[in-house]
């Protein structure tokens, strides 16, 4: 699946145009950095940062399949209340991981089959209707449900299940139908599912980070740590160009008459904008160090600027207006965009975001020499 639209790519382009007029060009590089300084980065990044989230978002799954076997035994309202809390916990955890696109994340497309989005042809809105109306056992079968389509194994297709006013209702209907009956055990299967795929990353994440901080002319992959560190800058560019041409630019629209919050990353449950502001703070631990206190500090990709040097002051300056705006803002889109002067607030994210896209290029992919011409939008 593309990661960027004709429509998202015009949006970005629009924006970069923006901000970067009046930049000046961008800094001279410093010369050869000592491949040390490389892997000291990336050992810090991939074996003290990323696995406690890892491990957190497994267990955040774990909890949410054992509830819902639990809640499927009664489902109630109580219950049901106590599953989406469930849901936004895991959730949250995957909104941290997510911008780490890279080794097993992307291996046989995980990361699609963890949250099938964006999902610009409503493939997935085609077959829930279809699953609904044939109830196939496939989509109730722990050890099927990996073979099935993408779009139904998922959060979102758990998101349709718990916060679809609708169909929550027939789950917990007191003279439940075979209809309620059936999505209840669909939930079960997919959080079992969710945990499995979790589960996997936690497996197979040391070995891929072994192989990257063991660069070198020995290894297949990756023949120094500077070309191994370019993943991480990657992680971190392509991160925010995500927010915005696909978390901000699709339920923006063209403008204010074409704004369209249901375009938006999980707006059934109601938490678009909070899954961009735990996508930020993951991301600038890429360039800090430290993420809900693993890591430390000044030892993530600042550290091949120069920990409080004038760069990253400037930095963090302008990092901080990004948290600022999206601070401001409530968890769903569809309620800002409901709001007098909501889609402005909005478009004032993407444009802060798009400031600190060029911040990225200038001075992290200057002077950590990991920029040289990558673009996240090749290959699209």
């Amino acid at each position: 699946m593309p990661l960027f639209d004709t429509g998202c790519r015009r949006a970005m382009a629009g924006l970069i145009i923006t901000v970067a007029a009046g930049l000046s060009a961008p800094p001279a590089a410093h010369a050869d950095l000592p491949d040390g300084q490389y892997h000291d980065v990336i050992v810090h990044l991939l074996s003290k940062v990323l696995p406690p989230q890892l491990d957190a978002l497994h267990t955040g799954t774990a909890d949410l399949a054992t509830g819902m076997n639990n809640f499927c035994k009664n489902p109630d309202k109580a219950g049901l209340a106590k599953m989406r809390d469930g849901f936004n916990t895991a959730m949250d955890r995957w909104q941290e991981v997510q911008p780490w696109r890279m080794g097993p994340m992307m291996a046989e497309g995980r990361d699609q089959l963890i949250e099938y989005w964006p999902d610009k042809h409503g493939t997935a809105t085609r077959q829930f209707r279809m699953l609904l109306r044939n109830k196939p056992p496939l989509y109730t079968d722990p050890a099927k449900i990996a073979d099935a389509s993408a779009a139904l194994q998922g959060f979102p297709a758990l998101e349709e299940v718990l916060f679809n006013p609708k169909l929550a209702g027939q789950i917990i209907a007191k003279d439940k139908d075979k209809d309620g009956v059936y999505l209840c055990q669909y939930g079960v299967t997919i959080a079992g599912n969710l945990e499995k795929l979790t589960g996997d990353l936690v497996a197979e994440w040391p070995a891929f980070a072994d192989g990257m901080m063991n660069a070198g002319p020995d290894s297949l992959d990756y023949p120094t740590s500077k070309f191994a560190a370019t993943d991480l800058y990657r992680a971190l560019h392509e991160g925010m160009l995500i927010i915005i041409s696909q978390k901000l630019a699709r339920p923006l629209g063209e403008g204010p008459d074409d704004a369209n919050a249901k375009r938006a990353e999980s707006w059934r449950s109601e938490r678009s904008l909070r899954n961009i502001s735990h996508n930020l703070k993951s991301l600038f631990a890429i360039y800090d160090g430290e993420l809900n206190g693993a890591g430390e500090s000044g030892k993530g990709m600042v550290a091949l600027l120069g920990a409080d040097s004038l760069l990253d002051r400037s930095f963090r300056l302008n990092w901080q207006k990004i948290r600022d705006a999206s601070d401001a803002l409530p968890a769903s889109m569809v309620a800002v965009l409901a709001q007098p002067g909501g889609f402005d607030k909005v478009q004032d994210l993407q444009t802060q975001v798009a400031y600190g896209v060029t911040l990225v290029e200038n001075d992290v992919g200057g002077h950590t020499e990991l920029g040289g011409g990558f673009n996240a939008l090749d290959g699209d």
